[in-house]
């Protein structure tokens, strides 16, 4: 497929709306068989900054993010297509390896949303984003060694997404206004690394990220989070342990230092950022 910035849609207000909507009957139905199966989850990232400041979505995003700690997703990955498979289908970085993606999605079957990094894939529905806790190794040169190597898999993942990705719309790039670090440095690691199958190199990330298997360590990580395993690591107790906040019509899991957590990564958390600094998600192909 071939795109150009004809092909770019920015959600208007109703749009945007409906398709908040859409993401939220998905995260009920599959919180509703976490629950069920005591799959323990937390909403992540910028869905813990939804739930605290407004209650729900951040009313300029389009995205529902949760988190699971490694044991909580093997159980999902086992039990998918008896409970879930009827209305979605689930993309992991092992059955879609093609995409650089490190993180699993829970897309709804019958839609679309191709976006940047899935603009080549058949199947892009509507979807949730999955991020799994990882245990994170006690000792210090272990932690070290594990936190190396999934930075260093990371980047070459990204870089070769990157490098994949060159040809799309710049325009696509501007209008998000997510800011890309190395783009020079990841165009040239791209081409020097894709030498090496993109597949291969997801393992190798998997493999450290997943390093360690002891459940009771006392720090965890979110590698496959937005700064990676290096700025991603916490307590356990901070992480695991959860209290059910309102979000939209219903309430879910956050993390216990949910609080702690935004003031680390947003500063003064509370305060909105003004409209030119708000990203934007856009979309090459969209259809309920």
């Amino acid at each position: 497929m071939e795109f150009n910035k004809k092909n770019i849609i920015i959600l208007d207000e109703n749009s945007l709306y409906e398709y908040q909507k859409e993401l939220l009957n998905i995260a009920k139905d599959v919180i509703s068989v976490f629950d069920k199966n005591n799959i323990e989850y937390s909403l992540s990232g910028g869905s813990i900054l939804g739930a605290v400041r407004h209650k729900g979505f951040i009313p300029w995003d389009d995205d529902i993010d949760l988190n699971l700690t490694r044991e909580g997703y093997q159980k999902l990955l086992n039990i998918f297509d008896s409970q879930l498979s009827e209305k979605y289908y689930i993309q992991t970085p092992k059955t879609h390896p093609e995409w650089g993606l490190l993180v699993t999605q829970i897309r709804k079957k019958g839609t679309i949303a191709r976006r940047k990094y899935d603009w080549n894939a058949k199947e892009c529905g509507i979807s949730i984003d999955l991020y799994i806790i990882e245990n994170v190794f006690d000792n210090p040169f272990a932690r070290f060694v594990q936190k190396t190597c999934s930075v260093i898999f990371t980047f070459a993942v990204s870089s070769i997404r990157f490098c994949n990705n060159k040809n799309l719309p710049s325009e696509l790039i501007a209008l998000e206004g997510r800011k890309i670090n190395y783009p020079f440095t990841k165009l040239v690691m791209g081409h020097i690394l894709k030498v090496i199958p993109l597949k291969k190199w997801m393992e190798w990330c998997d493999f450290w990220n997943s390093a360690c298997s002891n459940n009771q360590s006392r720090l965890v990580a979110i590698p496959t989070g937005r700064k990676h395993f290096s700025g991603e690591v916490y307590e356990r107790s901070k992480m695991t342990k959860f209290k059910k906040v309102k979000f939209e019509s219903e309430e879910f899991n956050v993390p216990v230092w949910a609080e702690g957590y935004l003031e680390r990564f947003y500063g003064d958390y509370m305060k909105l950022p003004p409209i030119e600094n708000r990203e934007k998600h856009l979309f090459l192909e969209l259809k309920f």
